[in-house]
């Protein structure tokens, strides 16, 4: 057990807890990865700058951010309790489609946004030809109105399998007495979602959205894929990349913004999570 323990331990030192080291050592610097580059200390200045002219765009990056992690948490999570409440039975067809909900899952994340960048190509996809039955066209992910929705629908679609997964699994730890004596007291079925099923659903709730928020809050590579961050979706994960990686190689800058999205997203998990846990201990009791 012990040998074990050892080996896990090490490999999460190694693989999570050394790089971030060497992550937040690197935004005190103005590292730039680039061969005979001298690299020099540079203190606080790639952190004072991310809210001034000296570089522009993290604050729209972090207005992005909201509207993205607000975006996929509402989509994502309502869709798969609509998804969790169709699927919950034990029907081969259930069980089929729960498979194919769950399929988004395990694809690659550039495998998605080919789909959908076929999906909704605007000269000859699916989508382009649906508009032009009414006389309408969009560039979708080239527009800057309809990037941000669309990148919030392709995530949403990924992960919702999962979410379904989550609530099936909380629907089925529901008493069925329960509503049974629902039935026998006449209450309706809208009632008995909102008074009884979201209620004892509490836990997979917390999961659920805590799980969406912190997947958002650091998704980029399907931002990447999809848009590469332009026409308003250059949200605070893809900005730290584009930084690090792109054509001005501030790795330095880059490894201070993913820094910032760190600290951001403890300030949001951390105060969302015993929000939750609260909820459910006043809920379940």
């Amino acid at each position: 057990m012990w040998v074990g323990l050892t080996v896990g331990l090490g490999v999460y030192v190694l693989f999570g807890v050394a790089p971030a080291i060497g992550n937040l050592a690197v935004s005190f610097t103005d590292y730039s990865g680039l061969a005979g580059s001298t690299t020099h200390f540079t203190g606080f200045v790639n952190y004072t700058a991310m809210a001034t002219t000296e570089r522009p765009g993290f604050v729209g990056a972090l207005g992005a951010t909201v509207v993205f992690v607000v975006g996929v948490t509402l989509l994502q999570n309502a869709v798969g309790l609509i998804l969790a409440h169709r699927l919950v039975g034990n029907t081969r067809g259930a069980a089929l489609m729960r498979l194919l909900v769950f399929l988004p899952v395990v694809l690659g994340v550039t495998i998605v946004g080919l789909i959908w960048i076929l999906i909704f190509n605007p000269q000859a996809g699916p989508a382009a030809g649906f508009l032009g039955l009414f006389g309408a066209s969009s560039a979708f992910f080239g527009s800057s109105g309809a990037a941000m929705p669309l990148v919030i629908l392709v995530q949403s679609w990924q992960n919702v399998g999962f979410s379904a997964l989550v609530f099936i699994g909380g629907l089925r730890a529901i008493n069925p007495e329960v509503y049974e004596a629902a039935a026998i007291d006449g209450i309706r079925p809208w009632r008995r979602l909102t008074s009884i099923t979201f209620p004892l659903l509490a836990p997979s709730v917390t999961v659920n959205v805590l799980l969406a928020v912190v997947g958002s809050f650091t998704t980029y590579n399907l931002i990447y894929v999809l848009t590469d961050g332009q026409n308003g979706t250059n949200t605070l994960g893809m900005l730290a990349f584009t930084s690090a990686f792109g054509s001005s190689a501030d790795l330095g800058y880059g490894a201070a913004v993913s820094v910032a999205l760190f600290v951001l997203t403890l300030a949001v998990a951390l105060p969302l999570l015993a929000l939750l846990r609260r909820r459910e201990r006043r809920l379940l009791v």
